[in-house]
């Protein structure tokens, strides 16, 4: 009994955790729409789009998402396909490149592009964000194409010619790259920290996440009901429009091929191409990776200072002087990562396992906390765990709204569909027969999960983490609403923006850097594996 009750442990974690930190924010930030002053009052929904602003902000979110799906497929699905199918020189060192990107927060990659030209245009936006995403492509992109059997590609080489056994390749792998764009799409609609960076760089357009916070700014200034509840409003068309999206794409991915034995896919010959196809890859990596790290090193060397010439000895001070100033930023960042890792680490498996036994439309579901901007879900943390009946128990216990658990339970909130979507894939992937063949053993039913069903789903779990990990280091959009998120990195490199400091913020924009790589890397020292792919 003791052992089963163990065994189910995680799984009520997971649902409690769900009721808490994810339906709770979400009704509760919906509930003002339905709510007001005098009682039940459903006036803001006859406002919807009313506003010209609003209109124009939501359509312009849908366009820059579209945009960066544009950006997205080309460099970052490009470069997967290349480094995957192709002879390009080197291509077993840029495949596992691709991932660069995700390593550094949107807004650093941003500011440093901002260094060295004019960022204001709406399409320099779009290729900001949408490189900083396309790593989602990229990933997926390699993914799709590992489950394609090799042989298939022959058959139809033989029989119909390259071109339909190209066509066959990118049909075979296309639900995994719309799940990459889809993914792209969600994070871009809802970005807001290189929008609200380069308005302050001069731009003149605004998104709809700028407009959530702007009118949450100024809530306390005497906006009416309309003002404050019109932006959450505005986003229930977005959410169901990204939920049908989403259903479209689990609908295709449950399609795929997850299963079975493969034979490699040849890789093609690019003939005289095959030297300036490495274009695209450096392009890739150059606006993403080389572009923002080369900008930090210099800020962090001194080229801002105009009273000393850079060098190494200034580097190693600036350094010295943000562990100083900045430390304390620095393990709270990583405390809330690791804190939140290990947190859907417990509760993600379990729940993917319960959501592989329901349908696709509540697979579906799963997507909407990463479905609802990142400002808009904070705000419903706000709402929920603010309130004044709270005081007293946070009197008697601890603070929570003003600690690092409330970043930590609304990061996990954030990006609890990536861990439940990548173990509800690797479950697919595993054979069922290999768990029922364990009940016929004698083990118990915490043995059954350590030696017979951990084994199976490890890798994925491992990869999970290191995504997570990586998304909770870069965060802002969260952190920027919540008065605890003041005290992550992202947030004081958000404040370099406002109040200077490169040479500190390129010192921070190293480090976090640094810290996102770490675990990987680790994980080849340790196990002595090397990354041969994007996946």
């Amino acid at each position: 009994m003791l052992s089963r009750t163990i065994t189910r442990l995680p799984l009520i974690l997971g649902i409690a955790f769900i009721v808490l930190f994810v339906i709770l924010p979400l009704v509760g930030m919906l509930a003002e729409t339905f709510w007001g002053a005098e009682g039940f009052d459903l006036s803001p929904w006859s406002h919807l789009f009313e506003e010209a602003r609003d209109r124009q902000a939501f359509f312009t979110s849908i366009q820059l998402g579209l945009a960066c799906v544009a950006v997205a497929l080309v460099l970052g699905g490009g470069h997967a396909w290349l480094c995957g199918t192709r002879d390009l020189p080197g291509w077993r060192v840029l495949g596992p490149l691709g991932v660069l990107p995700l390593a550094l927060p949107p807004i650093t990659i941003a500011m440093g592009w901002s260094d060295i030209t004019v960022t204001k245009s709406f399409w320099f936006c779009a290729v900001l964000v949408g490189v900083a995403f396309a790593p989602f492509v990229a990933v997926m992109t390699a993914r799709g194409l590992d489950t394609i059997d090799g042989r298939s590609y022959e058959s139809a080489l033989l029989s119909r010619g390259r071109t339909s056994a190209e066509l066959l390749v990118l049909r075979s792998a296309l639900p995994e790259i719309l799940a990459g764009a889809l993914f792209v799409f969600v994070f871009a609609v809802g970005e807001y920290g290189v929008p609200e960076f380069l308005t302050i760089k001069g731009k003149t357009w605004h998104t709809y996440s700028e407009a959530v916070f702007a009118r949450w700014t100024r809530r306390a200034t005497g906006s009416g009901m309309e003002d404050l509840v019109g932006p959450i409003v505005a986003s229930v068309p977005l959410l169901v429009l990204v939920l049908f999206a989403m259903f479209v794409a689990l609908l295709l991915r449950a399609r795929a091929t997850i299963s079975g034995s493969f034979a490699p896919l040849p890789r093609r010959s690019l003939g005289a191409l095959r030297v300036p196809a490495l274009l695209l890859p450096v392009t890739y990596l150059g606006i993403g990776v080389i572009v923002p790290i080369v900008v930090m090193v210099r800020w962090a060397m001194g080229s801002t200072d105009v009273t000393e010439p850079m060098s190494f000895e200034v580097l190693r001070r600036t350094f010295e002087r943000t562990f100083e100033q900045a430390g304390g930023d620095l393990r709270f960042t990583f405390l809330v990562a690791v804190l939140t890792t290990i947190v859907l680490v417990v509760i993600g498996p379990p729940l993917a396992r319960s959501v592989a036994k329901r349908g696709i439309l509540v697979q579906s579901l799963v997507a909407i906390p990463i479905a609802v901007p990142a400002v808009l879900l904070a705000v419903g943390f706000v709402k929920v765990y603010n309130r004044p009946e709270l005081g007293p128990l946070y009197d008697r216990t601890f603070d929570f709204y003003d600690s690092a658990g409330i970043v930590v339970v609304a990061y996990g909130a954030r990006f609890l569909p990536f861990a439940i979507l990548t173990m509800l894939h690797a479950q697919r992937r595993v054979d069922p027969t290999l768990e029922e063949a364990a009940l016929f053993g004698e083990r118990g039913p915490l043995a059954r999960v350590l030696h017979v069903r951990l084994p199976l789903i490890l890798p994925a779990l491992w990869s999970m983490a290191c995504l997570v990990l990586v998304l909770a280091l870069r965060e802002l959009d969260t952190a920027v609403v919540l008065p605890a998120g003041n005290g992550t990195v992202v947030r004081r490199l958000s404040n370099v923006i406002h109040f200077g400091g490169e040479a500190m913020g390129g010192a921070l924009g190293l480090m976090v850097f640094a810290g996102a790589c770490a675990l990987p890397v680790v994980t080849m020292l340790v196990t002595g594996k090397k990354m041969r792919s994007l996946s």
